[in-house]
């Protein structure tokens, strides 16, 4: 039905759908959540918000193919839907298909130039693209946009990491720690920057954190393991290593199984 043709009550009902579309979504409810934004549709074909929302769902569950068509629909009926562009633009990454996200994200960032999440989108599929250096740009003006966007300190940390800017990469992970202070990941990825600085001891402390804060991240007891044979703990580094390729055959993460059994 078309919008000019809604009547008022039936546009009340799309509103409910919709807002209950967001609460289950929200919740972790997302095929139930796509059930609703559905039933909006079906009375009001019109609303890019139920499209774009939609699509984002859709992502959220896999469905990138199906995503992108919603966002396609959202854009069409509102050309200045920077929130479109960007979920698009992620849906589009997902399959790999990386300069049609970043055209995505370019647009985004021409509708709203101060939209902190197209700049941290951007940079992070120029890092897939394997352009450290000029994805840190990028996460630079998503700081500068949003002083304590975690997502951009991380990415920014990690693309430092890549063209050798350890201590740099250290600061943003510190702040990182700062803002999210159970973020494994963040204790991790330091202990790994500290430790291509030649200073493993130093490293130890963040993979024992890491592993404190998630006990079956095998990629910590990995680093750990690598850190304490540095220092001369061979067997603690040996059941470390090995605990982490346990970790990592159970969830099936070969990427990792492979680099572990290179140093067994």
């Amino acid at each position: 039905m078309k919008k000019d043709n809604v009547p008022k009550s039936a546009a009340k009902s799309v509103k409910k759908y919709i807002n209950k579309g967001i609460e289950l979504f929200e919740k972790g409810n997302y095929r139930d959540a796509i059930t609703n934004f559905d039933e909006a549709i079906h009375i009001d074909s019109t609303l890019a918000e139920a499209y774009c929302t939609r699509g984002l769902v859709k992502s959220k569950i896999g469905e990138y193919f199906e995503a992108i068509s919603d966002l396609d629909e959202a854009i069409r009926i509102d050309p200045n839907n920077v929130d479109a562009y960007n979920y698009r633009g992620l849906a589009k990454a997902l399959l790999e298909r990386y300069f049609e996200a970043i055209s995505d994200f370019d647009e985004a960032i021409r509708i709203a130039p101060r939209n902190a999440d197209a700049y941290e989108n951007r940079g992070m599929v120029k890092g897939h693209l394997g352009h450290p250096e000029s994805a840190i740009p990028d996460f630079d003006e998503a700081i500068r946009l949003e002083p304590e966007f975690i997502d951009a300190y991380s990415n920014r940390a990690l693309a430092k990491k890549q063209i050798g800017q350890h201590f740099e990469a250290i600061s943003d992970l510190n702040m990182v720690i700062r803002l999210e202070p159970n973020s494994h990941q963040a204790y991790n990825e330091r202990g790994v920057a500290k430790a291509r600085l030649d200073h493993p001891k130093a490293a130890v402390p963040d993979f024992n954190e890491a592993i404190r804060l998630n006990p079956n991240y095998a990629a910590a007891y990995f680093n750990r393991g690598l850190a304490k044979k540095e220092v001369g703990l061979a067997t603690e580094a040996n059941q470390d290593i090995q605990k982490a390729l346990s970790l990592a055959e159970e969830t099936e993460n070969e990427k990792l199984i492979a680099r572990i059994k290179k140093e067994i």
